[in-house]
């Protein structure tokens, strides 16, 4: 066992390496890393059992982790140790995990024969529990997949086997160009030695990105640092500049940097006293000293799941509350790997894999996108000709000076978690500074206004590539970018976009959808999905053409931006803050781990903030606008539109025999063709709008969706498509119908990313969640306006409820699951309800007054159903028809059907959403315990525990508890013996164990002495009051309410948790001693959340 001075002496021998070690105990002899002096050292720990160590160094500026392991040989303990394992592995790209693992990857090939500790159960929770969900991969196995070697040797019973393992992360495996066991000859094992090229970069082009820690504005030392710069900054800086507010940023930097840092001298101190206590406290310990190291653990384990937790990059991922840290390590990793770039394609070289190379083909290509582009501005007479203007009432209301209540209602309404842009001040940090520094932050923008611009870096952004879902084939076309903006640059572009918002409508044509109040991307599909509709049942040959504008956003001239501007009415002001926004602006770009020099934004809207979509649309919508008014561009007639009173009740305006010419989505942009000339006199008005503007069209990306059986297309000069084609996200065939074959490659998408969150452990809560956010979200997009085979959702429903339950028995009937968790449900997702709800909102929709073009095409199929409730939508004047194949039709079914039932109801902010209404009235099924125990529907038993702030573990527990999903021995159990108690002679029921037996009358006591001296509130010891909750109905008070449900959670996870430590053999022998399970409450309880009630 090593010892503090061997560590030591050890030190002494080897003076120009850092050695970290874990010392050895009873348990293990000792784990260290040794590592040359050169290699800058960033962070380090280890834990109390001397098995694991850790060390996160610099080699040529890459932050690598290493670390070293020896697992428990005792099959219960390695599997227990491997859950705890990802806590001590920092969160980067490279990490290299190894050591002696006790378990092999496969006993077949990596073992001579089966030894006594031998089992097939840790390599997997070792893989579930780490290498999945951190992404990493056994290096060895991989790059020798055929070679059977052993790495450990028991020359006393012949056993050998290749328990010494190491894992890396992908771009760790990528550079290992050699890796081998070499025998050592002091040791039964063999050494792995690995040869990795880390690829050298240099300081001026490296980048660590640095984000604000929330945790640190909570400190009394930052609000004491921060009021003296602040005071020091207004009262020596010229306010009358804005350089001030740069150095103001600068101080705000430096001082949560050092908190920082503090902070983490603080969490290592405090691990380091943990450590040390507890390893004189397991020298020799009294029965208090073991009762007390099971509280050390315990904070030990809180102070490391904290620190891990904040290691995490995303604030996102973070706050995903749903999640357990097992869960949000998968999503952490999963986007490092997807954002990194293995090469990239140079127009001239070929494909380039270096960093360096890569980085400068990405500044030559933005540098190049976003140089000025030439404009033609002859050609905007005729562009912004009978544009829509504003009137003087909404010019007011835009030109009027930024207030600072605007300001913090703009910063309130930012969703927390946003990644800020280079500065790393988070959302979370300026809500909490901007009540003292609002005023002045006012007059900087008002200084920055009167002179023309801000200081230098107040419009830097940070330009990050986002890889597009097509097929990545080395180009720069294959990224979107997305500017990562200040915070103080957002704050000014939310309020200009709030107020904005209130005025587009007024003046962008409703045939554009994106961004525009009370207008929705269904609008689009709707619309073209019953035109393809509509023509294929006529026979109408018809063209769509689909126009692709290459970097739409980006190639947008700034002089064409200020006088769309000025032709759309907008005053000065206003105008002058856009220019203010886009002037001398600048980007970097972020690439792997390399940043550029600053750029030039010299052309294009900025990608990244609330303004730009906004701002796009305006300038796209004169060429929309020059198309409609074209009397030789055609358009697809709707029907019932020559009848003036069915226009005047539907849209709401005089006009008669309607043309649709153009639907857009922001730059996603469809046209009518029925011949060639169609298609030159539409393409000519895209000419003039890139002459104008600086745009570009695409036209090897441009695509004609021909729709006839019955007439081939003409000879168009765009790409013909006449079987599908993709309408935003959305593919469609000549009918409006979803193709077979996408479907099936949406059924087989969703099966791996089924089977690549089922590679870890996951708890029933978080599984509903995974599964609504990241595996069937895009299905569920197609299902809301596409009809689909009832057969295929029954399949995907099978496929989800599977992973659902994953090995688990079904012990909850189905339709108790997918109800809320306040109502004993887990938010299981039902898709047949979802599908219904979303046609329950759009027959809502029709029935409702709000002008929607698209009503005129579902009018005929929805009328015979829907005129009960809406008589208007009943007439003469068009046939009334029924499909069940056309999507309106089954809208009208489930609308009517919903209406009869519930009524005409508007939802509010107050309401549940339809799907929860549908799932609580056709579906959902109370669970058992509320049809056996009557007082649960009266204390909202579930709300209850959900909201007590329990641990996600203890209510998962709980919630199988109260449905009698926990088994017992008297439940499995065959024989009276089988069915007995550990600590007693009677049969083991769930009102034994946690009620009566009484091996637990001591811990039973500290719950009913804590809830009488504090709520003073006596608990009887009956399985209705402590299971059940009966007892809360004894106060009123929300909180106390909840305080006790915490105290009882706390109990009844105690006594099942100990129930289950001691089901293992290995630990029977502990159960005379109760004062064990009386601790795990105690350090449960240590963690109560609620502070002064």
């Amino acid at each position: 066992m090593t010892k503090f001075f061997h560590l030591e002496n050890f030190k002494n021998s080897f003076l120009d390496y850092n050695i970290r070690g874990a010392l050895g105990t009873w348990v293990a002899g000792g784990v260290l890393i040794m590592i040359k002096k050169k290699f800058n050292m960033i962070d380090y720990g280890s834990d109390t059992d001397g098995r694991i160590v850790y060390i996160k160094i610099e080699c040529n500026h890459v932050p690598i982790v290493l670390v070293n392991v020896y697992a428990p040989a005792q099959i219960t303990e390695r599997c227990s140790f491997f859950k705890e394992l990802f806590l001590y592995i920092p969160s980067t790209k490279w990490i290299i995990i190894g050591g002696d693992f006790n378990c092999t990857p496969n006993n077949q090939h990596d073992r001579n024969k089966l030894g006594a500790q031998t089992d097939n159960l840790s390599y997997r929770i070792l893989l579930k529990e780490v290498i999945n969900p951190l992404l990493l991969t056994e290096i060895f196995r991989r790059k020798q997949p055929r070679k059977i070697i052993y790495s450990y040797h028991a020359s006393a019973g012949n056993y050998h086997s290749r328990i010494d393992l190491v894992f890396g992360s992908d771009i760790i495996y990528k550079n290992t160009h050699d890796i081998g066991y070499v025998p050592v000859g002091i040791s039964d094992h063999d050494a792995l030695v690995l040869s990795i090229n880390i690829p050298p970069l240099t300081d001026k082009n490296m980048h660590r990105r640095w984000i604000c820690n929330p945790n640190v504005i909570k400190r009394k030392s930052f609000l004491e640092k921060f009021d003296r710069v602040w005071n020091i900054i207004i009262n020596t800086a010229d306010l009358n500049t804005t350089e001030w507010w740069r150095d103001f940023k600068t101080s705000l930097i430096m001082i949560i940097q050092q908190e920082e840092k503090e902070l983490n001298r603080e969490t290592r101190r405090e691990l380091d006293g943990l450590s040390k206590e507890y390893r004189f406290r397991a020298t020799n310990p009294s029965n208090d000293d073991l009762a007390q190291l099971e509280i050390i653990r315990q904070k030990l384990h809180d102070a490391l799941t904290e620190k891990f937790v904040n290691s995490i990059p995303s604030q996102d991922d973070r706050d995903f509350k749903c999640l357990s840290n097992l869960a949000k390590v998968r999503l952490a990793h999963g986007k490092a790997n997807q954002s990194r770039i293995a090469y990239l394609i140079h127009p001239s070289k070929g494909r380039v894999e270096t960093d360096n190379g890569m980085m400068e083909i990405c500044c030559n290509f933005y540098q190049d996108l976003y140089n000025v582009k030439p404009i033609d501005t002859s050609y905007w007479s005729e562009l912004f000709e009978d544009i829509t203007k504003l009137n003087q009432n909404d010019i007011d209301l835009l030109d009027r000076d930024i207030t600072t209540d605007e300001c913090y209602e703009a910063l309130k309404a930012m969703q927390l978690g946003r990644v800020p842009g280079d500065d790393g001040l988070t959302i979370e940090l300026w809500r909490f500074i901007f009540p003292i520094i609002g005023g002045h932050f006012i007059k900087m923008v008002n200084t920055a206004r009167d002179k023309g611009h801000f200081h230098d870096g107040f419009l830097n952004g940070l330009l990050t590539l986002l890889k597009k879902e097509s097929e990545f084939n080395g180009t720069m076309k294959n990224f979107r970018p997305l500017s990562l903006m200040n915070i103080d640059y957002k704050i000014i572009t939310k309020v200009l976009s709030t107020r904005l918002k209130k005025v587009m409508n007024k003046i962008i044509h409703y045939n554009q959808s994106s961004g525009i109040p009370g207008r929705t991307i269904h609008d689009n599909i709707h619309l073209i999905r019953t035109i393809i509709d509509y023509h294929s049942r006529n026979r109408i040959p018809l063209g769509i053409t689909m126009w692709d504008q290459e970097k739409a956003f980006d190639r947008v001239n700034h002089l064409y931006l200020f006088e769309v501007l000025r032709q759309f009415g907008f005053g000065n002001n206003f105008i002058n803050m856009i220019k203010l926004l886009y002037t001398n602006s600048t980007f970097t770009i972020k690439f792997n781990n390399l940043l550029s020099e600053k750029l030039f934004f010299n052309s294009g809207i900025r990608q990244g903030c609330s303004l730009s979509g906004y701002l796009y649309v305006m300038c796209l919508e004169p060429l929309l606008n020059l198309i409609r008014k074209n009397p030789r561009i055609p358009g697809v007639l709707v029907p019932g539109s020559q009848y003036r009173s069915l226009v005047n009740t539907i849209l709401q305006n005089d006009e008669t025999n309607i043309e649709i010419k153009t639907l857009a989505y922001a730059d996603d942009v469809c046209t009518f063709v029925f011949n060639t000339n169609d298609e030159f006199e539409t393409y000519e008005l895209f000419k003039k709008y890139s002459y104008a503007s600086g745009g570009k069209t695409n036209d090897t990306k441009t695509v004609i969706f021909w729709i006839s059986d019955c007439l081939d297309p003409p000879s168009f000069n765009a790409k013909i498509e006449r079987e599908k084609c993709t309408f935003l996200g959305i593919p469609m065939d000549t009918h409006g119908q979803l193709p077979q074959e996408e479907i099936d490659k949406m059924v087989n998408n969703i099966k791996k990313k089924i089977e690549l969150w089922s590679s870890i452990r996951l708890s029933l809560c978080e599984r509903a969640s995974i599964l609504k956010c990241f595996i069937i979200s895009t299905l569920v997009y197609w299902l809301s306006s596409m009809l689909i085979n009832k057969n295929v959702i029954e399949s995907i429903q099978k496929i989800c409820n599977s992973f659902f339950w994953g090995r688990i028995h079904p012990f909850i009937k189905f339709q108790t699951c997918v109800g809320r968790k306040e109502d004993g449900g887990f938010g299981l997702i039902h898709l047949e309800s979802m599908i219904i709800s979303y046609r329950i909102k759009c027959g809502l929709t029709i029935t409702n007054t709000t002008p929607k073009i698209w009503k005129l095409f579902a009018l005929p199929y929805v009328g015979l159903h829907l005129y009960k409730y809406s008589p208007w939508l009943w007439t003469n004047l068009i046939p009334h028809l029924h499909d069940d194949r056309q999507f309106f039709s089954d809208v009208a079914i489930h609308t009517a059907k919903w209406l009869k039932r519930v009524g005409n109801v508007i939802n509010n902010g107050n309401d549940k959403s339809i799907y929860w209404k549908f799932i609580h009235l056709n579906i959902y099924q109370p669970p058992v315990c509320y049809e056996r125990i009557n007082h649960l529907k009266n204390i909202q038993f579930y709300k209850l525990i959900h909201h007590s702030k329990l641990p996600s573990n203890i209510i998962e527990f709980w919630t199988s508890l109260a449905n009698y999903g926990i088994n017992t021995h008297d439940r499995l159990g065959k024989t009276l013996e089988e069915k007995k108690c550990f600590f007693c002679s009677l049969p083991e029921t769930l009102s034994h164990i946690f009620i009566t037996c009484s091996f637990f009358n001591e811990i039973y006591k500290l719950l009913f002495e804590y809830i009488k001296n504090k709520f003073n509130v006596s608990i009887p010891r009956s399985e209705y009051d402590i299971i059940y909750l009966k007892i809360v109905s004894s106060t009123t008070s929300r909180i106390f309410q909840k305080q006790i449900t915490y105290s009882i959670g706390n109990y009844l996870y105690a006594i099942w948790s100990y129930r289950c430590f001691i089901n293992n053999s290995n630990n029977r022998n502990q159960k005379d001693h109760p004062d064990k399970c009386q601790d795990r409450f105690m350090i449960y309880m240590k963690k109560f959340p609620f502070d002064n009630g």
